[in-house]
């Protein structure tokens, strides 16, 4: 255990209580599928709302990859009741499709098969699908069906105050709340390696999704591919990465520094983009702009530090402004064993695994060391459970098995604090079932879904069809009291309204509204 950590730990032993505000929300992405399990060409249903407005049902990149959001609240088990009450919302409202449980997608056809998400005639709601359609000129819109969960994640302002004043610190408390914010953002990004072999749960993919593309990935018959001992390649080249994005230095060393390199990437021209060209034959816009990002969100990456923005506000705007609120946890793979996507053991450990990124020493960024970052994620995603896997840590190479013993030792000191603060065992059971998954890789999801596919003779399409079904019907036969479902529709109808109020609002001309837009 490094010095920092254990002088903070020594120091948070005894007022743990300060933990006890903690914040956290769920976003989680699911495609809506056919009968057949291939992607679903429905538009996304009334009866859940606007996505544009909605608090809780929305789109991401597709109108049939569907995205729920639970507020934040201070309790684990209060955050999974109301995904697992979203989704039974929506599943009385899905009619005869189902939820696609994996992060991998669906049978998918070509390009122009996948239905862009529409959020009205807004020209706020123009900018959101025109963005979309951005990504999709820029690197193909079969990556963008890939799903997820972001875990968000926020420390209270009096275990903030608590540690502010034990530190001798001098700066406004929303400026050292950032500092330390990007100390854990860097820290995650040293060691997302564990948590990716761990959690990861796509080692394989339905054919169909490499369809024309270059990969390294071997046959596992009919129609699947995989790599023997891959943990996620949902976070591997062939997923959320591309190479513009890996030629982008973003700093992480501070939020000026963070907030600098975004902003200078979104007024940057980059010529391949600038070839595809602003609007298309026709004269409509395809794109955003032709720079090397259009908008903050397309820069991809496994946690980002976040500030809840205001209607029209810039994410940088508002990390400007008001400093780093929360970070979002963004590597996390659909666990097609749990009809929620996530089980509770994986939200405490990843709530120790904050903390004990937030609490360790972090140092800034050296350009080789976080040149070599990627090389460590691929490494784990394609070959995490091969016992000699070895990864670059401090200039060295060492075994992972060994780095992730040490690590799971510290975790396992470090989680009585959030047990003590919350009344409960569970951080730290969650710990110890966790350390299991690193001696008996055969316990992990990857590795269960690749025993799934042998033992049972199936495709990876197949198994994911039939969990599908099995979890729709998990929560079919589980709908919500008459007074829950109320309350959602009544949120469901509110939403129409409010997007209808910003459709009456708008004044601007929509070329006029995105330089208004990026003025700032």
């Amino acid at each position: 255990m490094d010095a920092v950590l254990a002088r903070e730990l020594e120091w948070l032993a005894p007022r743990a209580g300060v933990l006890a505000g903690m914040r956290r929300g769920l976003e989680k992405e699911s495609l809506r599928v056919q009968p057949d399990g291939h992607l679903a060409q429905t538009p996304h249903a009334s009866a859940f709302g606007s996505a544009l407005t909605h608090p809780y049902i929305t789109t991401d990149y597709s109108e049939s990859l569907l995205e729920l959001i639970t507020p934040a609240t201070t309790s684990i088990a209060e955050t999974l009741g109301f995904l697992d009450d979203l989704h039974r919302f929506i599943y009385a409202h899905l009619g005869n499709e189902e939820l696609w449980v994996n992060s991998m997608p669906c049978i998918l056809g070509d390009d122009d098969s996948i239905p862009l998400a529409q959020y009205g005639h807004s020209n706020i709601g123009r900018m959101k699908t025109l963005y979309r359609h951005g990504l999709g000129v820029r690197y193909g819109r079969r990556m963008q069906t890939i799903a997820g969960i972001h875990y968000n994640l926020s420390f209270p302002d009096s275990f903030w105050r608590a540690w502010q004043e034990k530190s001798g610190n001098t700066q406004s408390l929303a400026d050292f709340r950032s500092e330390k914010y990007f100390g854990l953002v860097r820290n995650f990004q040293r060691r997302s390696w564990l948590l990716l072999y761990l959690l990861g749960a796509s080692p394989a993919v339905c054919g169909s999704f490499l369809r024309g593309r270059e990969h390294k990935l071997q046959e596992c018959g009919r129609g699947t591919l995989y790599l023997p001992n891959a943990t996620s390649l949902r976070m591997s080249s062939l997923g959320y990465q591309n190479s513009v994005q890996s030629d982008l230095k973003v700093s992480y060393n501070g939020l000026d520094e963070y907030v600098r390199d975004l902003s200078h990437a979104i007024h940057t021209p980059y010529a391949p983009f600038e070839q595809i060209g602003l609007r298309d034959a026709n004269g409509d816009y395809q794109q955003i702009n032709t720079n090397i990002l259009q908008i903050e969100n397309e820069y991809y990456g496994l946690i980002r530090p976040k500030r809840t923005t205001e209607r029209g506000e810039r994410p940088t705007t508002a990390l400007s402004r008001r400093g780093v609120e929360y970070v979002e946890l963004r590597c996390v793979d659909l666990n097609p064993f749990q009809p929620s996507g996530i089980d509770v053991t994986s939200a405490h450990f990843l709530e120790v695994f904050a903390l004990h990124c937030l609490l360790s020493d972090s140092p800034p960024f050296t350009g080789i060391e976080y040149a070599g970052l990627p090389h460590n994620q691929q490494d784990m995603v394609e070959h995490g459970r091969d016992p000699d896997l070895r990864l670059q840590v401090g200039g060295e190479s060492v075994l992972f098995r060994e780095q992730a013993e040490r690590l799971l030792d510290e975790l396992a000191e470090l989680a009585p604090l959030l047990d003590a603060a919350h009344g409960t065992l569970a951080y730290s059971q969650a710990i110890v079932q966790e350390s299991r998954k690193l001696h008996e890789p055969g316990l992990t999801c990857s590795a269960t879904i690749v025993r799934e596919l042998r033992e049972h003779d199936c495709s990876f399409f197949e198994f994911a069809q039939q969990t599908a079904r099995k979890h729709g019907e998990h929560f079919r036969q589980r709908p919500l009291p008459q007074a829950r479902m109320n309350e959602l529709a009544a949120v469901a109808v509110a939403s129409h309204q409010d997007q209808a109020a910003i459709e009456a609002a708008d004044t601007l001309a929509f070329p006029d509204f995105l330089v208004a837009y990026f003025k700032d």
